[in-house]
């Protein structure tokens, strides 16, 4: 039974660590991405298309084989000063760069790093991406031992 993003997010306000992927097949990367959009607009978040966000950004794109997952947690940190909710759509590309023990470290960081304790990182966070082997054996838990892993069809729609 599909539930409310809304639901979930303000579920994931009461939680310490506040990050979530969601995930789909890349085929429906599309109406991810639209999904993703109307949720910022009626959340009031902040939707970041990283792979545009590259694109748009010659140094960020002439640094890609270099971009490391500090750096991704810097410029997510940055992205997310002054909102409560932040949502990084079509991060693929740049976990696709690292190595296993980088992606290790990126999924660490959304496990138990995103701390709300810390100042800059009030922000919930949502990282979209598309559904692979690797996220699907992800255990990302909440403080009920609820997954924060979800998949796009999860979800209602969002009218």
């Amino acid at each position: 039974m599909p539930i409310s993003v809304f639901d979930a997010i303000s579920h994931l306000e009461q939680e310490r660590y506040r990050a979530v992927v969601i995930h789909t097949v890349p085929e429906k990367s599309p109406s991810m991405s639209l999904f993703f959009q109307k949720l910022c607009k009626q959340a009031n978040g902040k939707y970041l298309d990283l792979l545009e966000f590259f694109i748009q950004s010659p140094a960020l794109s002439e640094s890609i084989d270099r971009f490391s997952p500090e750096k991704f947690r810097g410029l997510l940190i940055e992205q997310s000063q002054g909102r409560s909710l932040l949502v990084v759509d079509r991060a693929d590309f740049l976990l696709d760069t690292w190595r296993k023990s980088e992606r290790q470290d990126f999924f660490r960081f959304i496990n138990n790093q995103w701390d709300s304790y810390k100042d800059g990182m009030k922000a919930k966070l949502i990282i979209g991406l598309q559904t692979s082997q690797e996220i699907e054996a992800l255990k990302i838990l909440d403080s009920k031992d609820q997954s924060r892993i979800f998949r796009l069809h999860d979800f209602n729609d969002i009218g």
